[in-house]
């Protein structure tokens, strides 16, 4: 079986699992699990891209500015 059909197939039965469990779990416990998964990739995400010098240049706010 190719590699492409190969994820194909398991790309189903994760999303038919996924579609039968749903209905099962609160939503308030859906929300959080949701929650703490994409901040995860975030901060994962955010991190690296500070290790690597792919983040974002800030420096510290002047105070005396904008007075």
């Amino acid at each position: 079986m190719p590699p492409k059909r190969l994820s194909m197939v398991v790309g189903r039965v994760v999303l038919g699992a996924a579609r039968v469990i749903k209905p099962l779990v609160p939503k308030r416990l859906a929300a959080a699990a949701e929650d703490r998964f994409f901040g995860a990739v975030f901060h994962l995400t955010r991190v690296t891209n500070d290790n690597y010098g792919n983040g974002t240049q800030e420096t510290p706010a002047d105070p005396t500015k904008n007075r």
